[in-house]
């Protein structure tokens, strides 16, 4: 399976130390260049193992020349989720899904048709395939929660965390 994944879903797992996972669940792990300048800040905590990714397994592609980007910006979505919205919706025939976080972003995806997770459903995926212990998991989740500026609702926390006990 390909994944294309967007800024948030890179900064957050390699926040995490659990970059690493994307090319451990999928065949390929495909990006944008705008998302590529969005997240290699050298300032950031994340940015050796970002750049590392980037050198090693991380691909970046070029986005499809396509009206869909012109009418995807025109919502008001960044660049970087317009382009990887476009490089998936070129892809999507290709057993592949998006990883993105933001929720206007996530109702795009799935009216253009993609299958759409983000950095909860990738740390979920890797519990159920072994790669994480739910303990893990919920040290994590909890971790991105509590100590960085990811957001997810209240009852959507609880639900994972108890999905997890």
């Amino acid at each position: 399976m390909i994944a294309i994944v967007n800024a948030s879903p890179l900064i957050y797992l390699g926040k995490l130390g659990l970059l690493g996972l994307l090319e451990q669940i999928f065949d390929q792990v495909l990006t944008v260049h705008s998302v590529k300048e969005e997240v290699l800040d050298s300032s950031a905590s994340e940015y050796a193992i970002l750049h590392s990714a980037f050198s090693d397994w991380l691909i970046v592609s070029d986005v499809p020349k396509s009206k869909l980007s012109t009418k995807l910006g025109d919502m008001g979505l960044h660049q970087g989720e317009v382009d990887a919205l476009v490089l998936a919706y070129y892809t999507k025939d290709r057993d592949s899904v998006i990883i993105i976080d933001d929720l206007a972003a996530r109702d795009v995806a799935r009216t253009l048709g993609l299958i759409v997770t983000g950095t909860i459903g990738i740390i979920l995926r890797a519990t159920n395939n072994g790669l994480l212990t739910k303990n893990e998991s919920r040290s994590k989740i909890r971790f991105l929660v509590e100590e960085t500026s990811f957001r997810m609702s209240a009852a959507l926390y609880s639900k994972t965390i108890s999905d997890l006990e």
